[in-house]
């Protein structure tokens, strides 16, 4: 929420992704929508390579999601 509020705040959008660090890893949500895509990982390259994915695969869902 206190992200949110911020990004509200600051720039006037809804917030888009959220990336936490970690010593020994990163988890990253991203907003479908009413859902969200949770995903964790330990190598950076690697888990920039999924947020690509999860930013396509959150507008699929926010589509599917829209009329319901």
């Amino acid at each position: 929420m206190t992200g949110r509020s911020t990004i509200q705040t600051l720039f006037q959008e809804d917030l888009s992704e959220i990336i936490v660090r970690a010593n020994d890893g990163y988890i990253v949500i991203t907003n479908a929508g009413r859902l969200v895509i949770v995903c964790a990982g330990t190598k950076i390259d690697t888990l920039m390579k999924t947020v690509k994915v999860m930013r396509i695969a959150a507008k699929n869902l926010i589509k599917i999601f829209e009329g319901r």
